[in-house]
């Protein structure tokens, strides 16, 4: 087996079921002001007009993925965390907050695509596990270690966050 194949086996043997939701909506709200903010007072003379998400951006048929993915995920506290360089979990959250995780996901999981790039800090985005919403506040991908292939995994700083808009 390859090492992405080695890989997928050990997150669907170990990993944790975790939600992947990302919003990749492009139809500005009308709400929105020249000045690039929402304008709740629109809504409101509006009430049966969509609602936007908290970037002001109206959902897009086909644009919002909900994904059930297998993930290594634990608390930024952990053991494993703490084999992490202090610099790297520096780098990764800042100064650490009560509920922060490191959460390693793969790049492909079945026919889908987990991309952490561009992800929204506004709510849009988010990432369900263990019955709490996360929010991604960094992402490095990571080559294969034996191949180079260089999409191998993601290594993601969650934060633990109120239930987003859009949520269930």
């Amino acid at each position: 087996m390859s090492t992405k194949e080695d890989f997928i086996a050990l997150l669907n043997a170990h990993g944790s079921d975790a939600i992947f939701h990302r919003d990749e909506s492009i139809t500005q709200c009308p709400c929105v002001t020249p000045e690039g903010f929402r304008d709740p007072e629109w809504h409101d003379a509006n009430s049966t007009a969509p609602v936007c998400n908290e970037r002001g951006f109206l959902p897009d048929p086909g644009t919002t993925i909900d994904l059930t993915v297998k993930a290594f995920v634990q608390p930024s506290q952990s053991t494993r965390a703490t084999r992490m360089s202090p610099e790297y979990i520096s780098a990764m959250f800042g100064e650490i907050q009560e509920g922060d995780h490191i959460g390693i996901f793969p790049c492909i999981w079945g026919t889908a695509t987990v991309e952490f790039y561009d992800w929204g800090q506004s709510g849009e985005d988010w990432v369900f596990y263990n019955g709490r919403y996360y929010t991604i506040i960094a992402a490095n991908l990571f080559a294969a270690p034996d191949t180079g292939e260089s999409r191998h995994h993601w290594e993601v700083g969650m934060r633990l966050r109120d239930t987003p808009i859009g949520a269930s």
